[in-house]
């Protein structure tokens, strides 16, 4: 699979409420919150789309495959770090 048009960010839950989270998933892969790759302590959220860029991300890090790759492998998201 080749995941050169998908992009990341990282929320912080506790920033947005539950619409907004919605509103995010609807514009990313994910369609809950529930589906949502949350860090271990469950304060931040990964959601993931291709192609351009929502308006709804602007001002947000954008993370490439291989940059969201490296933030998951931190102890943040994976306890064996």
């Amino acid at each position: 699979m080749s995941f050169e048009n998908r992009k990341w960010v990282i929320i912080t839950l506790a920033d947005h409420t539950d619409d907004e989270i919605a509103d995010l998933c609807g514009s990313a892969i994910q369609n809950s919150i529930d589906t949502l790759r949350k860090s271990i302590d469950g304060t931040k959220a990964v959601l993931k789309w291709d192609g351009d860029t929502p308006a709804v991300f602007d001002g947000m890090t954008i993370y490439s495959h291989s940059e969201i790759l490296t933030e998951l492998r931190k102890s943040a998201w994976n306890d064996n770090a």
